[in-house]
């Protein structure tokens, strides 16, 4: 399972990567967090260059600017010289000489960076200068009581090696991918007050699922470098079950468009032409399953629901571990669109009446047409309906041959033969 997992979410974790080496240069706050954060990871690909080194120290380093000493910090941290000592500690001087209540309305202690950085600052002068540190807790508590809302994870960091006692928020409902990668981070040091395991497997649950929702490029280094150890860690044997979400069903269907690279239409000067035709439902149908299959073992072909009434109806596609129904459309013109919009809204009721069984739809459309100015329409009516949990819709390769689009126009039913697709799609049986 894991090559399944890892083909998932390879491009959230190269969007990360690329966030992260962005900050990769020297004296650079956002790189050295991140590094700070994630260690010598060797997985992340690259080596790191952010440490302030002697050519930084003569030409950047300002010992009154707040970023600057924290920046040193964090090379002081790993490897220390005695000029580095001393520059670190003349900034480290300035900054308490500030009032801690006063220090804490500053722009620059809001930035996670920079506290971290001077809290590791303090740390290291502890024994012979205790003031350091204790100027540091007086900032975090001060932040503590003029923040309002949620308290960034890093603050609560900055806290903890500090020694000051924070309690760690556990809030999954409406968090970001951030905020849940921070909270898996923090409950995973050694400090971190014990969670039931349930607890700790639905935020790593929705963790994943907003990896994969987000557009997790062009984030900070150290909103990157969270997300990306939390996504790592879902990486393994042990972990791959918390992909098998609605959101993960969402993101196979969504790459069903890009799959089509490979689609197959022979010329008709070979020997023995290999033709793949997509010309109803039914062969759309086909292509889901084997793009569904791999990764849903439990997935269920025509999953037949409960009767309705006086009909019984078949479902596409189940997934009863998720709850999660599947329903495939095929749209020969625009005009199709408002009859699928009709048919979905019309079976939801019947194929949810069991929510103990199934309590939520993915809806995949194949648009023949490639009438993509009507796809928003279709995809934002369905989505506000209760029930839907994804709408994804993608369009014909444009490597169709003419006869082949031809053909699918003009095999739309009409009357009797109408009748007769809908139920060989799954529709109502009645009995």
């Amino acid at each position: 399972m894991v090559p399944v997992t890892e083909a998932l979410l390879a491009p959230v974790l190269a969007r990360l990567r690329t966030d992260i080496s962005a900050a990769n240069t020297a004296g650079n706050i956002e790189g050295l967090l991140a590094r700070h954060l994630l260690g010598d990871d060797a997985r992340l690909g690259f080596d790191w260059n952010v440490d302030c080194d002697s050519t930084w120290l003569d030409r950047s380093y300002d010992p009154s600017s707040l970023p600057s000493v924290a920046a040193l910090a964090f090379t002081v941290a790993r490897r220390a010289n005695g000029t580095m000592l001393t520059s670190l500690e003349t900034g480290l001087k300035r900054a308490v000489g500030r009032d801690a209540s006063a220090a804490a309305s500053s722009v620059a202690l809001h930035s996670p960076p920079v506290l971290v950085g001077l809290v590791i600052a303090a740390d290291h002068f502890k024994e012979r200068a205790p003031h350091y540190l204790s100027w540091c807790r007086d900032v975090i508590q001060a932040l503590r009581v003029t923040s309002s809302g949620k308290v960034d994870a890093l603050v609560v960091y900055a806290a903890v090696l500090a020694g000051v006692t924070m309690p760690t928020s556990f809030d999954v409902e409406g968090s970001s991918a951030f905020e849940l990668a921070a909270q898996e981070w923090l409950l995973s040091l050694p400090s971190a007050e014990a969670r039931p395991a349930a607890q700790r497997k639905a935020l790593r649950q929705a963790l994943v699922e907003q990896a994969l929702r987000e557009d997790t490029g062009n984030r900070t280094a150290h909103e990157a470098a969270l997300i990306w150890h939390a996504v790592e860690g879902a990486i393994s044997e042990t972990t791959s079950d918390l992909l098998r979400s609605p959101a993960t069903v969402v993101h196979v269907l969504e790459q069903f468009e890009t799959s089509m690279k490979r689609w197959r239409w022979d010329p008709p000067e070979l020997k023995t032409p290999i033709r793949w035709p997509l010309l109803s439902e039914r062969e759309v149908q086909d292509i889901l399953y084997l793009m569904l299959r791999p990764v849903f073992l439990d997935l269920e072909d025509e999953d037949t629901l409960p009767k309705f009434g006086h009909s019984t109806y078949r479902a596409d596609f189940g997934i009863p571990s998720l709850g999660l129904l599947v329903e495939a459309k095929y749209a020969r013109s625009a005009a199709d669109f408002k009859t699928i919009e009709k048919e979905v809204l019309e079976d939801i009721v019947p194929y949810l009446q069991t929510p103990e069984r199934y309590s939520r739809i993915v809806v995949f459309i194949y648009d023949h047409s490639a009438s993509v100015q009507v796809h928003e329409t279709t995809a934002r009516a369905l989505r506000r309906a209760p029930g839907i949990e994804g709408v994804v819709i993608a369009s014909r390769p444009s490597q169709l041959p003419p006869e082949l689009l031809a053909h699918a126009s003009e095999a739309k039913p009409t009357g009797k033969a109408k009748a007769t697709r809908k139920s060989a799609s799954k529709k109502p049986i009645t009995k």
